[in-house]
Parts: structure tokens; C-alpha cells; sequence
């Protein structure tokens, strides 16, 4: 899929130059209501929303691994969704671990800091809240069901000084997916191939496992570099990639519960405490202790 041609809005900065992208920004259009569907779960039920009152633009993006980048916060709300590899993004509102299983609503006026995880092909939306009560009130991790991900995904590609009815119909669509499914709970992608599934339900079974690639081909007899790219296809990054997402996802969650820092060192496998502080760290931006602290404050509303 190519990118399109534009420029990034000014309040985004990246401090990688081989990120590309582009942002299309969407002009005035007749109006498209999104679905009412009643007894559905919704953030709100809302009445008919023209689509061209939510949408302010899309932007398509490729960035490389360790890529940063920042945002000052704007006017409208920002829906990122990575379709490989991982980000881990912070703001005054939390930190998230963002996989290809999830999206990230961050509402007007935040700022915040992204570091991307391999090979990152991003896709975002800007929306206006006020102009629908089908988004979330504050910044928070969203499941993606594979239509809401296809929608996203087309969406941002949409181009033009004009929607045309295709970029209409996808706003009104994606606006009907998110009040019929809710704020969901954010998830790792499902590999589908059964060497695969063996792997992953292993590793997260036994997140202290260290068996490397080559091993997992030996016991499943198969090339190592098939299973390469099996996880490379299905899950968005390599294996060791993959595990480490899947552990970091683990670290987030057992601190934000309360869980000792050495507990969870050693419970990932890490040998010392020192050597999960320098993961995490150097993933997340500030020490596992920070982090605890950072959790116990509430978070700011939105200005």
C-alpha cells in the first residue's frame, strides 16, 4: 500500500529523518450519519453526526526501529494505530504499551512522546470529540476488531479537497464500530499458523522462557527462517521482538497492579533486578520505580 504525498501537522514532531508519511486532510462534504443502533453499548448514543463535523485528517507513516517522536498536543483528538511492530507512547494522562491487536485514543490538548519498536507503519486519525459522544472522554488503549482495523487503516488513506462517498461511508462506519463495541480491552494479536500458536501460548504460559528461534525450529522441525517470517506476517515483528513486547506488556501491568519491581524482574526471567530496570528503561523512558509513581497519580483531565 503507498503512502500519500502531504506534510505532518506542525504540533508532530519526529527526530528521525527516514520516517515518511503524509497527512490528507479532508474537506467539506455533504453530511453522513452514522448508524443508531438501539440497546447497543456505547460510550453515547448519539444523534445522526456528519462525518466530514468528525474527521480532520489522516495521516499514513513508516518509521524505523527506536524512532521518536513527540507531539505538543492539539485542538482535535488523535487515534493511532500501528499495523506493525509496537510503540510505546507517554503522556500525562498514562503510558502505553500500543501492539497491532490496539489502538490509542489520546484526547485534544496532550502531549505526549512515542518510541517506536522495529518497523512501525502507523496510521492515524485526527477527530474532533466535540462533534460526536461516540469516543472515549479521556486518553485510554482501545481494543481494534479486524473491521475497526481495515476501517482505520482506509480511512487514513483517505485523500482529496472533497471526500467522495467511499471516505464518507468509512467515517460513518468506523464511528458505528466504535459505539457498538466500546472501549473493549486492548490485546495481542492471535497467530494463526499452528507453529506459531504452540510458541506464543508457550511464551506466555512461561514468560521467563528463554528458548531462542533456532531451538523452537529444531523442536517443531521446521527452518528458522520460515518461523522468521511467520512472525513477521502474522504478528507484525520477529520473535525476539515479540517476546520482549509481550513481556514489557506484562512489566506494565504487574507494576501498575502494585507488584514489587523485584518480583516482576524475576518473574519475567531477568537474572537481576538491574538488568529489568535497564529493559524497561530504555523502552519506557524513565526506571520501573518512576513508573510506580507515575501510576499512583491520577491522571490529569484533559484541559
Amino acid at each position: 500500500m503507498m503512502l500519500l504525498s502531504g506534510s505532518a501537522p506542525p504540533s508532530e514532531q519526529r527526530s528521525d529523518p527516514l520516517a515518511q508519511g503524509a497527512l490528507g486532510l479532508m474537506g467539506d462534504a455533504s453530511a453522513a450519519a452514522a448508524a443508531a443502533k438501539p440497546g447497543a453499548a456505547a460510550w453515547g448514543d448519539a444523534p445522526a453526526v456528519a462525518a466530514e463535523d468528525v474527521l480532520m485528517g489522516g495521516l499514513c507513516r513508516d518509521f524505523t526501529d527506536s524512532t521518536l517522536i513527540t507531539g505538543n498536543g492539539q485542538t482535535m483528538g488523535v487515534l493511532k494505530l500501528p499495523l506493525t511492530g509496537a510503540m510505546l507512547v507517554s503522556s500525562r494522562h498514562g503510558h502505553w504499551v500500543v501492539g497491532t491487536g490496539s489502538a490509542l485514543w489520546l484526547v485534544p490538548h496532550t502531549a505526549y512522546k512515542v518510541r517506536m519498536l522495529g518497523k512501525v507503519s502507523l496510521r492515524s486519525l485526527y477527530l474532533n470529540p466535540e462533534s460526536t459522544d461516540q469516543l472515549p472522554e479521556r486518553s485510554c488503549l482501545l481494543r481494534v476488531t479486524s473491521l475497526m482495523r481495515e476501517l482505520i487503516s482506509e480511512t487514513a488513506m483517505a485523500t482529496g479537497p472533497v471526500p467522495d462517498r467511499r471516505a464518507r461511508v468509512l467515517v460513518a462506519a468506523l464511528l458505528e464500530e466504535f459505539r457498538h463495541n466500546g472501549t473493549g480491552t486492548a490485546q495481542l494479536n492471535a497467530p494463526r499458523d499452528p507453529r506459531l500458536v504452540r510458541i506464543c501460548t508457550h511464551i506466555q504460559q512461561h514468560l521467563d522462557d528463554t528458548t531462542t528461534l533456532q531451538e523452537w525450529a529444531d523442536e517443531l522441525g521446521c527452518d528458522p527462517r520460515t518461523l522468521y517470517r511467520l512472525f513477521i506476517q502474522e504478528l507484525g515483528m520477529p520473535f525476539v521482538q515479540w517476546r520482549q513486547h509481550v513481556r514489557l506488556l506484562t512489566a506494565v501491568d504487574w507494576l501498575s497492579e502494585g507488584k514489587a519491581v523485584f518480583d516482576v524482574a524475576f518473574d519475567l526471567g531477568y537474572q537481576n533486578q538491574s538488568a529489568f530496570t535497564t529493559m524497561f528503561k530504555r523502552n519506557m523512558g524513565m526506571a520501573p520505580s518512576e513508573f510506580v509513581r507515575s501510576c499512583r497519580s491520577e491522571p490529569a483531565p484533559a484541559e
